[in-house]
């Protein structure tokens, strides 16, 4: 009897040793160090390092606009955004604007990176790019004064850039995990120059014909409605694009994205 206890004792601890052996494996395999995707380019450190950059992130933006599930990077197109608050608190502009539940249409499929410049010793890449259309259609509130103007309201909003020159700039930070090396964004600054600017927000006023008047006006103005608010929206973007690309970055080793 005592025998047929101790085979018992025996087998529970080997199914125990088993299990956690199992177990142990595949923390290992969510943990381990991932690669690029495979149909994704490489680019090798050297003197065409900078131009093959270009070919190689265009390719992978078309990738990546449907997202990729094994890095958790939701779909692109469109890019769906909970919320963005944007604020200008200087003359001429005083206002506080949010846009909630926005889809952000076309930035993904028109945008094509012109130039990269990069110093990853100091871990830092700059691209610049063109977009041709970005669509951002949400549910807005916004108050404030603009041009001495008031103006507040909520409702649906859409707004729109037209031919976006956009500097992109990347400042990582490099860490370690089980001895290798990653590089991890700590900030992205992203500047935005479009060519045209088109601004839509029902109900301002909660009045059809202000609202139409001052939709006028902010069309006839937009370059200067814009460049007091587009400081606003490269945090918030800045913000978004440093989230999305830390899904690559910390997963993957520095060695394995840029090749040596």
């Amino acid at each position: 009897m005592a025998l047929r206890i101790c085979n018992r004792v025996n087998v529970g601890v080997k199914f125990v040793l088993a299990l956690f052996i199992v177990v142990v494996a595949g923390l290992q395999l969510v943990f381990a160090a991932k690669d690029l995707p495979a149909n994704f380019d490489k680019c090798k450190r050297d003197e065409n390092f900078d131009k093959c950059l270009v070919d190689a992130v265009n390719n992978a933006i078309v990738i990546l606009k449907d997202g990729n599930k094994e890095f958790g990077i939701p779909p692109l197109e469109p890019l769906a955004v909970k919320s963005l608050v944007i604020e200008a608190g200087n003359a001429p502009i005083n206002l506080k604007q949010t846009l909630k539940n926005v889809l952000v249409h076309d930035m993904i499929s028109t945008s094509k990176v012109q130039r990269y410049r990069t110093d990853l010793d100091n871990h830092l890449i700059i691209c610049d790019s063109i977009t041709s259309r970005i669509e951002m259609v949400g549910q807005y509130e916004m108050s404030g004064r603009i041009l001495l103007l008031p103006i507040t309201g909520s409702g649906k909003a859409n707004v729109t850039l037209v031919d976006a020159k956009i500097e992109h700039r990347l400042i990582g930070e490099p860490f370690e995990k089980d001895g290798v090396k990653y590089m991890r964004l700590k900030e992205y600054r992203v500047n935005f120059s479009p060519k045209r600017v088109y601004l839509q927000f029902d109900n301002l006023f909660n009045d059809r014909l202000l609202s139409q008047t001052m939709n006028r006006f902010l069309n006839d103005n937009w370059e200067t409605v814009f460049n007091e608010l587009k400081v606003g929206y490269s945090k918030s973007f800045g913000i978004i694009f440093r989230d999305l690309s830390n899904k690559l970055f910390e997963k993957i080793p520095m060695d394995s994205i840029f090749l040596r």
